[in-house]
């Protein structure tokens, strides 16, 4: 039978082949109900499968990593092919003679010219500049570091195998050892346009900000992350091995903190998996280098793929949107970069900041224009009869010479201030009034800090407090009023005009004299012929 390969797959038909089982789930819709979900891969790419009837069964026949055959009906979900499970059969590699790199997908190759050699020939060639581009390390400890790496022989095979990535970016077999060359060759150009970067360092952070991936990544049958790679990372990972290949070539430690630096810190924030944010120069490059050539890579292997428009890519990738790979608006012609002359480094000398408004200031000050300068004023001479009088701009009346003042009188002693009372709230207050623990002046008015504020009045009838004022009012009439055998005062003071009373005996006559405040004046009382009491 012939092989039906994925990239062959049309809606409408039905495939009856042989895949390999990159993902496997068994997730629940919104309706509540579960399915089943797998991803099939093969060399040409990979195809969604689903199955909404007897999941337990078809999931119990296969999982991940298996090679099934199976057969069902092709259909389109959001724009793209789905092949809905009918059958699955699990198959024996061993057995029936299948070669399993016909199940290893392959991101399609970036757009080059027709030269390109083929792809065994391209890595040999990228191991090549590979070696080219460390002799051209000039630090001495640098190279040493960079070289013991490469004469590892497991290494290097792992180098030459690894991708990149599992599916972002460089995610094929030999994609590591593509990105990392990139990578190199993009700080020797960004180390010519500012020659302030340590192009060594650049370098050694192009080489090993990923090399931890050939023990992170498993890729003997698809790429899947390995134990280690989950429980440490390839930063981690790569920090280790440095440090230890630095005690062994004789790496200052110095340059080593700088050289682990560069790895821990090349995914540029704490949240993208840096254990340290860049705090060098050459780690922000390197971050940015890093993040530029992967981009790239992706953005060119998601125009490679099939779906979406002519101009336009499919939405559903990683970046959640379209991706133009239309004609471009200008001239489609080799373009050559300007000569070498053009080219030179660009070189930022450190200024001193000036804030904005200083900065106008000194401005203005160069743009106003100078003043002239001020005539001197002419010495007065002495004055002759009968000459003009000179105008008052030229020469100034001279000032009469400043007589010593008589001396003052000795002021007479001031005398002391009469008692002002009780200090208080009944004291008088105003301004001079001062209070104990109080030195400032006071305004007219001011009782001071012991004053009490007066008692508010109530603006509501309170009957308790009516009721309460008439029990009062009562009591004090009760009170006031006269015992039966006394006279009561009122009552000889309403008396005396009428008729002189009797003369009273001493006891009588000295209770009219006591009252705090007799009613009758004592006009009429003498106009009687009484006598004033003594």
């Amino acid at each position: 039978m012939e092989k039906t390969w994925v990239k062959d797959v049309k809606e409408g038909e039905r495939v009856k082949a042989i895949f390999a089982v990159a993902r496997k789930a068994v997730p629940t819709a919104k309706s509540g109900k579960s399915y089943l979900a797998a991803t099939l891969v093969d060399r040409t790419g990979e195809i969604e499968a689903r199955s909404f009837d007897r999941v337990d069964e078809l999931s119990a026949l296969f999982e991940e990593k298996d090679l099934v055959e199976v057969e069902g009906a092709i259909g389109s979900f959001q724009g793209k092919p789905q092949l809905r499970f009918e059958s699955i059969v699990k198959v024996d590699p061993a057995t029936n003679g299948i070669d399993s790199a016909d199940f290893v997908w392959v991101a399609p190759p970036e757009p080059r010219k027709p030269e390109r050699a083929p792809a065994d020939d391209a890595t040999d060639a990228t191991w090549l500049e590979l070696n080219g581009l460390v002799e051209a390390i000039t630090d001495v400890h640098v190279k040493n570091l960079v070289k013991s790496f490469l004469a590892d022989e497991d290494l290097a095979s792992r180098l030459r195998r690894a991708p990149a990535a599992k599916s972002v970016h460089h995610a094929y077999a030999g994609g590591l050892l593509e990105h990392t060359v990139s990578c190199i060759k993009l700080s020797h150009r960004v180390a010519d346009q500012y020659p302030q970067l340590d192009r060594d360092l650049l370098v050694a952070g192009a080489f090993f900000h990923d090399l931890g991936k050939i023990r992170e990544l498993g890729y003997e049958r698809g790429v899947e992350y390995t134990d280690e790679g989950r429980l440490v990372g390839h930063l981690v990972m790569a920090a280790q091995w440095i440090h230890e290949k630095a005690r062994r070539v004789g790496v200052p430690r110095e340059l080593e903190h700088h050289v682990v630096h560069l790895v821990l810190s090349h995914h540029g924030r704490l949240e993208f998996g840096s254990p340290k944010t860049p705090v060098t120069l050459e780690a922000l490059v390197t971050h940015f280098i890093d993040d530029l050539d992967s981009r790239v890579n992706s953005w060119l292997g998601l125009m490679g793929r099939d779906g979406g428009t002519r101009r336009w890519t499919d939405a559903q990738n990683i970046y959640g949107h379209h991706i133009w790979r239309g004609t471009l608006p200008t001239a489609q012609v080799e373009k050559k970069a300007p000569p070498p002359e053009l080219m030179t480094p660009v070189i930022y000398v450190p200024r001193p900041a000036v804030n904005g408004q200083a900065q106008r200031k000194a401005q203005e000050k160069k743009a106003r224009p100078a003043r002239p300068p001020r005539p001197e004023r002419a010495e007065p001479g002495p004055a002759i009869q009968g000459a003009p009088a000179a105008p008052a701009a030229e020469s100034a009346p001279s000032r009469p010479e400043r007589s010593e003042a008589p001396p003052r009188a000795e002021r007479p002693p001031r005398p002391d201030r009469p008692d002002r009372g009780p200090r208080g709230p009944g004291g008088p207050g105003g301004p001079g009034d001062r209070k104990p623990r109080y030195m400032g002046p006071r305004l007219p008015g001011d009782r001071g800090p012991s004053a009490r504020p007066d008692k508010p009045k109530s603006l509501t009838h309170n009957p308790f407090a009516a009721l309460a004022a008439k029990v009062e009012a009562v009591r004090a009439e009760t009170v006031a009023e006269p015992q039966p055998d006394a006279p009561a005062p009122e009552a000889v003071a309403v008396a005396a005009p009428e008729a002189p009373p009797p003369a009273p005996p001493a006891e009588a006559a000295s209770a009219p004299a006591a009252a705090p405040e007799p009613t009758a004046p004592a006009e009429p009382a003498a106009s009687t012929g009484g006598e004033p009491a003594p």
